[in-house]
């Protein structure tokens, strides 16, 4: 009997991953010591400091090399800023990749407080009080220049802690600034944290149908509304405090609601109006809100209005999040363009802080929101 022996090439093909979207994610490839000031790069690492001459100095990025110190490897960043900074004066790092319309990204980085307890105080969160280190970890599309995605977090212990949040590019082929920033305490204290394994990742992910057409949010314009405190669906809250009230009003024919934080307003205290409304995956909204500063004062400072949507699976928020307002008493309408990485429910919001506006008091008011699908 002949036996007939069959060859077969085996070809193996190589499973193709895409390519890291930020380079040097350890830090690795940095020379120790302290990093100068770079100002935008199309590549690598940039560094930015933003203070007063005075203390520009003691706005420290630097680079340590002590694998007992780094979360992984050899090296890390240590960022740091004094005790006497005065409004937002902070220290960033982080790099400018060009982002793509078809995909989802995830940046992670992990970060330490220096000096920071073994464990967290019972009670401790932003607005409690309790010492902290504040870290600021945001995308910025436009090339730095645009809306936002992320958060800041408090941190209350010396662990190790990853931070992490996803998002979907809104300016698909423009550069988009990923950072991570360490600000001010709302009590400000000398503060060092570590920074180590700085990533952003993407995945393949088509987007949702979107079915619906025309205006998202119920109630828009408040016409449902009777004056006085808001109903659903809005809602209303203070948050660290008692002293900020908000109320529908009614102003030739029209309504409104609107907003008021005294002067003196500490920088614990916030209130917050908002509205869930149900987004698609991978849609592209575009989201507007028509607000008027009423204390408008010409030499006063612009006041910074918190406005965004937030997802609170994540804790993370997206639009323009500090919005300064335009010098004029006139009606003004604040866009942003979100592009959600998940589908469900979104809060739409406006809040006045005291953190970020210096001790100033503002009265604004808000005569309608809007969230409608968009063409790119």
């Amino acid at each position: 009997m002949k036996h007939i022996f069959l060859a077969f090439v085996v070809m193996v093909i190589p499973v193709l991953q895409a390519p890291p979207v930020m380079t040097d994610s350890g830090f690795e490839a940095v020379s120790p010591g302290t990093l100068s000031t770079t100002g935008p790069v199309a590549a690598g690492w940039e560094v930015q400091r933003h203070g007063r001459e005075v203390i520009l100095d003691r706005l420290v990025v630097a680079c340590v090399e002590d694998p007992a110190r780094a979360k992984s490897g050899r090296k890390c960043l240590s960022l740091s800023i004094p005790k006497d900074t005065v409004g937002f004066e902070f220290v960033t790092v982080g790099q400018r990749p060009v982002l793509a319309a078809d995909r989802e990204y995830e940046a992670s980085v992990w970060v330490r407080w220096v000096g920071g307890p073994e464990r967290a105080p019972a009670g401790a969160s932003a607005t409690s009080g309790h010492p902290s280190a504040i870290v600021s970890f945001w995308a910025r599309h436009r090339d730095g220049a645009g809306d936002f995605a992320g958060r800041d977090e408090w941190l209350f212990d010396g662990a190790w802690t990853r931070l992490s949040f996803r998002f979907r590019a809104t300016d698909p082929g423009e550069r988009t600034l990923v950072y991570v920033s360490l600000l001010p305490n709302q009590k400000p204290a000398d503060t060092t944290v570590l920074v180590d394994d700085f990533a952003l990742d993407s995945t393949s992910d088509p987007a949702e149908a979107e079915r619906r057409e025309g205006e998202l949010l119920r109630d828009a314009c408040f016409e449902s509304q009777k004056g006085g405190p808001v109903a659903p669906p809005w809602y209303f809250a203070n948050l660290g405090g008692t002293g900020i009230p908000g109320t529908v009003e009614t102003e030739d024919g029209k309504r409104l609601f609107r907003m008021a934080m005294d002067r003196g307003t500490t920088n614990f205290e916030s209130a917050q109006l908002w509205q869930h409304v149900e987004l698609r995956e991978g849609v592209r909204y575009e989201i507007a809100a028509e607000i008027r500063w009423d204390s408008h004062a010409a030499d006063a400072p612009a006041p910074i209005v918190n406005y965004g949507i937030y997802h609170e699976a994540t804790r993370t928020w997206y639009g323009p999040v500090d919005q300064v307002l335009e010098m004029s008493a006139d009606w003004k309408t604040y866009r942003f363009r979100h592009v959600p990485p998940s589908g469900g429910p979104w809060k739409l919001y406006v809040q006045l802080n005291g953190w970020g506006n210096f001790g100033n008091g503002v009265k604004i008011s808000v005569s309608g929101l809007s969230c409608k699908t968009s063409s790119p």
